[in-house]
């Protein structure tokens, strides 16, 4: 019973199955961790393009762009922080308003924080600081099925996801600089919801799974319909977290001697 719900994501494994789960050190983690970041980097490229466009014409110079992409590192909340600054949105507005949305951050965090209980606190405050939607996605699901891998291949991944974002955002602020680029002409500004779709994808492995996203699906349209601000992510989120916990535990009841 007890390695069905290691398996199913409940009950983190303990250290002793994560370093079990630990790819053998004579394989390059380093370049593994990169091959595994593959498919998030081909998604920020373009995103990240599609923002450095967006921000040369909110008026932010490659520099300014380029930095927001290194210490914000936050995608959805660029994209939100240029518009408002391109609206002419102030400090704190645009402060607050990013916070806000990167607020979800906390509920990953906490997800996360179990299966990296063997590092040290320096290692997992820069693991934090490099986890994104796409990271999360693709960690969560890895150590779910195969346990936690080294840390060369656990930072290789979130480095180069990093660097893929920093590199599109650089192109994308020099060709907004110098040509006139039609996002949505090319279909870019779809991406980073592609993307997303994506990953939820390879969330899903059972009915359950299905309903919960649906909940949270039909839940934040509602909220964002009924003109809720970006609470509406954070609170669909937390209902439906929260039901699928129930149907989980509905789950065990019925099947108390299964193992």
């Amino acid at each position: 019973m007890e390695s069905e719900k290691i398996k199913r994501g409940r009950v983190p494994p303990d250290p002793a199955e994560e370093a079990a789960a630990t790819v053998q050190p004579g394989n390059n983690q380093a370049l593994i961790g990169m091959v595994r970041a593959a498919p998030i980097m081909l998604g920020y490229l373009p995103i990240g393009l599609a923002f450095g466009v967006l921000a040369s014409t909110a008026g932010l110079d490659v520099y300014s762009a380029v930095a927001m992409s290194v210490f914000v590192y936050a995608g959805s909340a660029q994209l939100i922080a240029v518009g408002m600054i391109a609206a002419g949105a102030g400090v704190t507005a645009v402060t607050v308003t990013v916070f806000l949305v990167n607020l979800r951050h906390l509920l990953m965090s906490a997800y996360l924080a179990p299966y990296l209980r063997r590092l040290k606190t320096w290692q997992q405050a820069l693991f934090s600081y490099e986890i994104t939607d796409e990271s999360f996605a693709v960690h969560s699901a890895f150590f779910r099925q195969h346990g936690v891998p080294s840390n060369e291949q656990l930072f290789s991944l979130n480095v180069s996801a990093h660097l893929a974002w920093i590199t599109g955002t650089l192109l994308g602020a020099w060709v907004g600089g110098r040509l006139v680029f039609d996002t949505e002409a090319y279909g870019i500004d779809y991406a980073l919801p592609a993307m997303f779709i994506a990953l939820l994808v390879m969330q899903v492995e059972n009915l359950r799974h299905i309903a919960v996203a649906a909940l949270a699906g039909v839940l934040g349209l509602g909220f964002y319909l009924a003109g809720m601000n970006q609470f509406y992510i954070i609170l669909a989120t937390i209902i439906a977290a929260t039901a699928g916990i129930f149907l989980d535990g509905g789950a065990d009841q019925k099947a108390p001697g299964q193992s």
